[in-house]
C-alpha cells in the first residue's frame, strides 16, 4: 500500500486591512473604517443621550403642560440626528490614499518638493507637496495626517470628538453632524428656559420656581455650554463653505477671496460643491485580499493622467503668453 500523502494546510487569505501601515481601526472585515480613537464618538455620544435623557424624563412633562407632546418628538427626533451623523462622520473612511512601492532609490531626493498641479473645478494652478510616506506628489488638498498615519483626500482636520480624520468622504456628515447639534441645544435651551419661566410663574415665587427647576437649569447650562461650541464652530465652517476652503488651508494659507485656488468665484457654487457633489468611492478596498487588491496601480494612473493634464495647461498658458506679448509688442511697433 502506498503511504498516504498528508494534506496541504488551507493557505489563509490576507486583506488589505490586515497589513495596512496607518493608524485606523477596522471592523467587519475592512468593511467599515473607524479613526484611531473610535471610543471618542460612544463619549461624545454620551455627552448627548444623557442630557437628551433627562430632558424627556424630567423637564418635558413640565413643558408638555402647556406646548403639547410635540415637544417629545422633535427633542427626540434631534437627538436621533445628531447620534446618527456623528457615527456616520466617525465610521466612515475620510479619503484615504493609497500607497505606492517605491521603485527607485531616487524617490527620496523628492523629500521637501514642490510640483505645481491644476485643480478640476477651477482650472486653477496649486501647488502640491511631495508626500514621503506614500510615494507620491499628493493631490490637490490632500495631506497626510499624523494622527491617523495616512494621506486624506481634501484633508480638513483630525477631530477629536468624532475620534477620526475628517476628508473629502466624510465632510458633509461631519457638518451635519455639527450644524443639527447646533440647532438641537438651540431647541433644549429654548424649552429649558420655557419650563423654568414656567414653573416661576405657576408657583409666583422666583426662588421656588427655580428649586423646582433644578433638571431643567442644569440641561440648560449644558446645551449652553454646547451651543458656544458648536455653534461657534457652525459659522466658521459656514465660512469655510461659502470660500471654499479647508480648516487646514484656512490656517495654512489664509488665501484671499481672489488668490484661493479652489474658489469658483460664486458662494452659491461653492456651497453647491460642499453639499451636492457626489462622494467618490472609496480609494482603498480594505476589505479585498491582498491579491485583488489593484488600488495602488489605478492610483498611480490617475496621478499619471493628473501630470499630464497640468502640462496641457501649461503649455496652454505659454501659448496664451507668447501671443499676448507679440500682441502688445506689434501694437507698440504701430
Amino acid at each position: 500500500m502506498s503511504a498516504e500523502t498528508p494534506s496541504e494546510p488551507p493557505r489563509q487569505v490576507e486583506r488589505v486591512h490586515e497589513r495596512w501601515p496607518g493608524n485606523e481601526t477596522f471592523l467587519c472585515r475592512g468593511r467599515i473604517v473607524a479613526g484611531p480613537r473610535p471610543r471618542a464618538a460612544f463619549a461624545t455620544a454620551t455627552l448627548i443621550t444623557v442630557p437628551t435623557g433627562i430632558f424627556l424624563g424630567l423637564v418635558a412633562p413640565v413643558v408638555v403642560e402647556t406646548q403639547g407632546v410635540w415637544v417629545y418628538a422633535v427633542a427626540s427626533a434631534l437627538a436621533g440626528n445628531s447620534l446618527i451623523w456623528l457615527f456616520k462622520t466617525s465610521f466612515t473612511d475620510p479619503g484615504i490614499l493609497p500607497r505606492l512601492e517605491r521603485r527607485s532609490v531616487g524617490t527620496s531626493s523628492n523629500r521637501g518638493k514642490t510640483r505645481d498641479c491644476v485643480v478640476e473645478t477651477t482650472g486653477k494652478i496649486t501647488t502640491t507637496r511631495w508626500n514621503d510616506t506614500c510615494g507620491y506628489f499628493q493631490p490637490p488638498r490632500a495631506h497626510h495626517c499624523s494622527v491617523c498615519n495616512d494621506c486624506i483626500e481634501k484633508f480638513d482636520h483630525y477631530c477629536p470628538w468624532t475620534g477620526t480624520t475628517i476628508g473629502l468622504r466624510n465632510y458633509r456628515a461631519f457638518l451635519s453632524f455639527v450644524f443639527g447639534t447646533a440647532a438641537y441645544c438651540v431647541f433644549i435651551a429654548t424649552e429649558c428656559g420655557y419650563g423654568v419661566s414656567y414653573e416661576t410663574k405657576k408657583t409666583g415665587s422666583i426662588g421656588e420656581g427655580f428649586k423646582r427647576s433644578g433638571p431643567a437649569i442644569g440641561v440648560f447650562i449644558v446645551a449652553a455650554l454646547g451651543f458656544l461650541f458648536v455653534g461657534a464652530l457652525s459659522g466658521f465652517h459656514a465660512y469655510l463653505i461659502s470660500t471654499n476652503q479647508t480648516t487646514y488651508e484656512s490656517f495654512r494659507d489664509a488665501h484671499g477671496w481672489s488668490a484661493n485656488p479652489y474658489n469658483t468665484g460664486s458662494i452659491v457654487k461653492n456651497c453647491l460643491e460642499v453639499w451636492f457633489a457626489r462622494v467618490p468611492r472609496a480609494k482603498v478596498r480594505f476589505n479585498a485580499t491582498t491579491e485583488e487588491d489593484d488600488s495602488a496601480e489605478r492610483f498611480e494612473r490617475a496621478l499619471r493622467a493628473s501630470e499630464r493634464a497640468t502640462l496641457d495647461a501649461s503649455r496652454q498658458r505659454q501659448q496664451q503668453q507668447r501671443a499676448e506679448s507679440s500682441s502688445i509688442e506689434l501694437a507698440e511697433a504701430v
